[in-house]
């Protein structure tokens, strides 16, 4: 596992979605910057809340977003999230006439 890395995790019937922001976290914790929340099958984004989980709890995040989610909510998410990388990969850099702001 590495800082930035994706991540899903269950919380009863709430799945919940992240990245990871710190390793060995009191102890064996993994920190994870919940960005998102599936209840009822129903996507919730909202700003990042720190939980702490135990490393095997968490699970790759795979296509999730893709399927749940169409690319302009993605790209929202990448810009709320600060993850230059992931905002240049979703709109194929500045080709597309958009650029990153640091603002």
């Amino acid at each position: 596992m590495e800082i930035g890395e994706w991540k899903i995790a269950r919380i009863g019937d709430l799945t919940v979605i992240g990245y990871i922001s710190r390793i060995g976290y009191y102890g064996s914790q993994i920190e994870l910057a919940v960005v998102g929340r599936i209840i009822k099958g129903k996507m919730m984004w909202g700003s990042p809340t720190s939980l702490l989980f135990e490393e095997h709890r968490l699970k790759p995040m795979g296509t999730l977003l893709d399927d749940i989610q169409d690319k302009t909510t993605l790209i929202d998410l990448a810009l709320m999230t600060k993850d230059k990388k992931w905002f240049e990969e979703l709109t194929g850099g500045l080709k597309n006439g958009i650029s990153w702001s640091s603002n």
